[in-house]
């Protein structure tokens, strides 16, 4: 029975081999710690009295053109300057759930608390300036900021390069044996 299998078994652990090997080449990007800075909101419109479902479906729906702006080719570029952040800063915003959204900053170094509150300025700003041409009177409320320290260990990625080697593996045995199929002896 292991004889049929042998050279599956040896291609297997070949390749979990190689994979283990690129995986320690390459494990410092992968284990150098990160810094992420995140900003949550709430996007709100100024209660004038009118129905208060419509006003908060509104907001919803400008949160959804705030993460739109984080598309803009000038975005990033203008919120870095605007709150001295390091240029290697990477910006990500989302929506959690109906009307809250999360602006995360990662970065190789950490940062300064008063830049991520710049970066909540900036936001205010470009909303500011979006109120004045529409006439609309939306705010960012319930601002709460965190940061935090992210590394990833190598015994995770390891074990994870190990499960990718040996599926990818079992998938290019299994197409292997499909497109040439073992000779019938008789």
């Amino acid at each position: 029975m292991f004889k049929k299998y042998k050279k599956s078994i040896l291609f297997l652990l070949v390749l979990a081999i190689i994979g283990q090997v690129i995986f320690a080449i390459a494990s410092p990007a992968y284990t150098t710690p990160f810094y992420e800075s995140k900003i949550y909101a709430t996007t709100g419109i100024r209660f004038d009295g009118s129905d208060l479902h419509k006003l908060n479906e509104g907001a919803h729906y400008f949160g959804q053109t705030m993460i739109g702006w984080t598309k803009f080719p000038n975005f990033k570029q203008n919120l870095i300057e605007f709150a001295a952040l390091p240029s290697d800063t990477e910006i990500n915003m989302h929506m959690q759930e109906r009307q809250n959204i999360i602006l995360t900053l990662k970065t190789n170094d950490p940062i300064e608390f008063d830049q991520v509150v710049k970066t909540k300025d900036y936001l205010q700003s470009k909303i500011n300036e979006y109120n004045k041409y529409t006439n609309t009177q939306f705010i960012l409320t319930n601002v709460d900021y965190e940061q935090a320290e992210v590394a990833r260990s190598y015994g995770f990625g390891a074990v994870v390069t190990l499960l990718i080697s040996v599926i990818s593996g079992l998938a290019l045995l299994f197409v292997w044996e499909e497109l040439f199929p073992p000779k019938l002896k008789l």
